[in-house]
């Protein structure tokens, strides 16, 4: 396992690690989109199938993370790539992975029971209003939606955000440094609370992105966003993961250190 240490970077990071894995796609966009169209497909697929679709998806994220993470350090390195590397995570680290998607399915399948069950019958009519009309909403189903199905969104974010964190970086932590998944998923964890200003500006920026390639058509922008998040990400967890240096040189323990 690598010795590793946690940095701090200025909050400005958030929005350069964008910028680099949007270059890391442009000097190979035909490769990555690619990656691209064979993840998601794949993803489709198996969620399209009856009753556990979804949480099967939501198990082999890591994999498919760990494909891009691999895949991002070659084209960084000047490496050709392509979607052969979605098997280094099948390959190199099964059991760890399947782990980490396993603790971000209990999270998922947790804050979905909670939402079901504190919205109640406000919940449910937000979900219906949804897929229809959302337009023709009346003054009592406004209340209704207000009093039950907005709170329970709120404590449902609350149980899903630290799982979100905690899988962010682990994957490639896991995969590059040898960490066991529970040590991968503290230090994703922690890197990331430690590191709020620019994650925070990260996912800001990254909400934005997401929400102008879900409006451009056939899921082309998807095709874009997926490299550059991915890839944007292993340029964070480059940035915010370093080699610590040998005990010898090494003064007191980092804020991150472990």
């Amino acid at each position: 396992m690598t010795a590793l240490t946690i940095t701090r970077p200025p909050g400005t990071a958030g929005l350069a690690w964008l910028i680099q894995g949007w270059r890391l796609f442009t000097a190979g966009v035909i490769p990555w989109m690619g990656m691209a169209a064979m993840g998601l497909l794949a993803m489709m697929l198996i969620g399209s199938l009856p009753v556990a679709g979804t949480s099967v998806v939501e198990l082999l994220s890591p994999f498919l993370v760990a494909g891009f993470m691999v895949a991002a350090r070659a084209a960084r390195a000047g490496q050709p790539f392509s979607f052969y590397l979605y098997v280094n995570g099948f390959r190199d680290a099964p059991q760890p992975l399947a782990v980490i998607g396993a603790v971000y399915l209990l999270a998922s399948l947790l804050a979905q029971w909670t939402m079901q069950t504190m919205g109640g019958e406000g919940f449910q009519l937000m979900a219906e209003l949804a897929q229809t009309r959302p337009d023709k909403i009346d003054p009592a189903q406004a209340e209704l939606i207000l009093h039950q199905a907005l709170p329970a969104m709120a404590v449902g974010l609350l149980i899903l955000t630290p799982a979100l964190l905690a899988t962010a970086f682990a994957p490639a932590l896991v995969l590059f440094d040898g960490f066991p998944p529970g040590r991968a998923l503290y230090w994703s964890l922690w890197a990331c609370l430690t590191n709020w200003r620019p994650m925070l500006i990260y996912g800001l920026w990254l909400t934005l992105a997401a929400v102008v390639a879900m409006l451009i058509p056939f899921g082309l922008g998807l095709l874009v966003f997926v490299p550059v998040a991915l890839g944007s990400s292993y340029i964070a967890y480059t940035e915010l993961f370093v080699q610590a240096p040998p005990p010898a040189e090494a003064g007191a323990p980092a804020e991150g250190d472990a």
